[in-house]
Parts: C-alpha cells; structure tokens; sequence
C-alpha cells in the first residue's frame, strides 16, 4: 500500500483475527477469482497487501508447489502472520516480503498479481493498478476484488435491531474514512485509466445462516473501527459492550433464525497488453 495511506483498521490482535473471520467468509469469492484468472500451476504470482495471508494461501493452493507466491504489505506483523500461517499450513511456496506496492521485488515479471480489499484504502487507486500492471509481464494477469461499501448494505431477516445498528456504524464509518469507499464501483473507469483493457468483472454476496462467519465478520469490524465509530459521533448506545458483541450478536441472529447477506462484492481482471 501506499505509504502516505494509513490503515484505518489498524494491525491489533483483534484485527488480524478479524482479517481471517473476513477471509472465511469471502474464500469462496476469491477462490472463483482466481479460478476465472486461469491462474495455473507453475505460476509466480504477486499477492499486494497479503493482511493475515488468506489470499496468499489461496494462491499457493493454485500454483502448487511448483509455482511461487511472493505475498508483500507494508506491515511486518502482517508479514510475520502470512509466514507463519504459510508454513502451518504448508505450503512452503510462499514468499512474504515486507514492502510497499512501489517496491514490489521485481527480479523478474509475475504472471499475475491480485489484492483484495486493496483500492479501497488507496488515495489513488488508479496508480496501484498501474504499478501492479507493471509487475505482470506483457500477457500476464492484473485482478482486485473490491466490496462495494459506497452504495450497499448487509441486510438480515428477519431483522435483528443490533445487527443493524453495528452494520449502520461500521458502513458509515468505513465509507468516512477509507481513501476510495466507491472504487469498487469504478473498476472499469479504474482500468482504463491505468491504461489496461476494460476488466471482466463478477459480482457476487455471501449469505448464510448462524453458522456463517457474518455476524461474527460484522462485530469485528465494529470493534476495529469503534475509535473512529466514536471520532465521528456515529456510536449506538444500544450496542453496549464491544468486548461481548460477538456473542450476543450471534445469540441473537440464531435465536430469530436469521438469514444474512453482505455487501456486494465485486471483481475485476484484465490481461496486460
């Protein structure tokens, strides 16, 4: 990321066990994403802002063993997860560097680079496009998968008032403070822009039950961004206790047997002429 734009989530302990709640919940999304990228064994692909290193993971599923993973952000705790993780994990075709998206390790170009929930955060997302772009040699693959937090909501029903209350929060104070809240909106302007093919793009939501990682995505998120939840005068007194949040949200969505839809997400792909 750029290094004038902070992270309005932060790299707490909280935030990183919310990253991998996040990542459960939009796997599936990603794992088509790569699919649709025809991103293939043996590939060396370039994960940008690798967080808590789901992403990277999902890549190094698809390249295989044969194939290399090079996952960069510009935090050193992010790093030390995706590593960590990796290895636990096993796969050994990961490479995790600390390093902004304009120092990206370029010994040779990448077949593909992909990030996810990148743009959103970027001043100029048009520029991370470009730098991506350049990585990826003439043929190769520039993808990013967005949420599109500028116009949609999380819904559930039948209603549950506190899951309202924390999505209305949360939303409102994500799209105050992110750099680019409605880029996942403009990925075809974005694109052209960065001077690469109009993208392919899909557009898909999660929706589950109690069981899923929504409600649990949701009060995580709140409980990250609540200093600016506060700043912004945007706090419910009816949520009460953030430290019980998780467990009272979930009571309540499995007792009314609530069913939950995310905000849309959207992604988009191009190859680089």
């Amino acid at each position: 990321m750029n290094r004038a734009t902070n992270y309005v989530l932060g790299h707490t302990d909280l935030e990183i066990e919310r990253l991998q709640i996040q990542a459960a919940a939009i796997a599936d999304i990603t794992r088509r994403l790569i699919g649709e990228c025809d991103i293939q064994p043996g590939m060396r692909v370039l994960d940008i802002g690798c967080g808590a290193g789901d992403v990277s993971m999902l890549l190094a599923e698809a390249v295989g063993p044969s194939g290399l993973v090079v996952a960069i952000d510009r935090e050193a705790r992010a790093i030390e997860t995706t590593r960590s993780r990796g290895v636990t994990a096993g796969h050994h075709n990961i490479e995790a560097v600390v390093a902004t998206d304009a120092e990206i390790p370029n010994a040779q170009p990448f077949d593909a680079a992909l990030g996810r929930y990148v743009l959103v955060h970027q001043r100029d997302p048009v520029a991370m496009i470009r730098r991506a772009a350049t990585a990826v040699r003439s043929g190769g693959i520039v993808a990013f998968h967005e949420v599109a937090i500028h116009a949609y909501t999380s819904e559930a029903l039948p209603r549950v008032a506190l899951y309202d209350h924390v999505v209305s929060a949360a939303r409102a104070a994500l799209v105050a403070t992110v750099p680019s809240p409605d880029v996942a909106g403009r990925l075809v302007a974005c694109f052209a822009e960065a001077g690469l093919p109009s993208p392919h793009l899909i557009c898909e939501c999660v929706i589950g039950d109690s069981t899923s990682p929504l409600a649990q995505w949701w009060a995580l998120t709140y409980r990250s961004m609540l200093p600016h939840i506060a700043r912004l005068g945007l706090e419910p007194a009816c949520v009460g206790d953030p430290e019980t949040l998780v467990e009272r949200l979930k009571a309540e969505v499995t007792a009314l047997h609530t069913q939950m839809v995310s905000i849309p997400q959207i992604c988009g792909w191009a190859l680089r002429p």
